[in-house]
């Protein structure tokens, strides 16, 4: 389960048109970057009756079986919540983070418990991770059918 949450329901994938048009942004803006180390980003999100997950993988092109630098962003469902706002604040905070990481020459502070933070007045929650989303999500639709 990639949810923050413990959830009682199945997620609800966002539009695919939405979490490609995020990862194009991204493999354009940090192009250089991810041509030079061999990767490119994925995107996934999914929403539940009572939170928002956003998870930008940073993915190895020649093997996609190796670790991955994600980082996941858990935001709590409220009825005052204007998606469209957070949405673009979160892409936003996204790149704030891979900013970050781009620049430091061998990073690794992974964040494997998730850590409560606020990005343009939203509160969220994130985690750093090496996993690996793809293959992630190909298990738990294995152990779903």
């Amino acid at each position: 389960m990639l949810s923050r949450k413990e959830q009682n329901s199945q997620a609800i994938a966002l539009p695919k048109e939405w979490t490609e048009k995020v990862c194009n942004l991204l493999n354009d803006v940090y192009g250089s970057h991810c041509k030079q180390m061999d990767k490119r980003f994925e995107v996934y999100g999914s929403t539940y009756p009572n939170e928002f997950v956003l998870i930008a993988t940073l993915a190895d092109t020649a093997d996609e079986r190796a670790a991955s630098v994600s980082y996941f962003i858990s935001v709590d469902l409220e009825e005052s919540t204007k998606p469209e706002k957070m949405l673009n604040d979160l892409v936003d905070s996204i790149g704030a983070f891979f900013d970050i990481y781009f620049a430091t020459e061998d990073w690794d502070d992974y964040q494997a418990e998730w850590l409560e933070a606020e990005f343009k007045g939203h509160r969220f929650f994130y985690k750093i991770s090496r996993e690996n989303i793809a293959l992630h999500i190909m298990a738990d639709n294995l152990l779903n059918q």
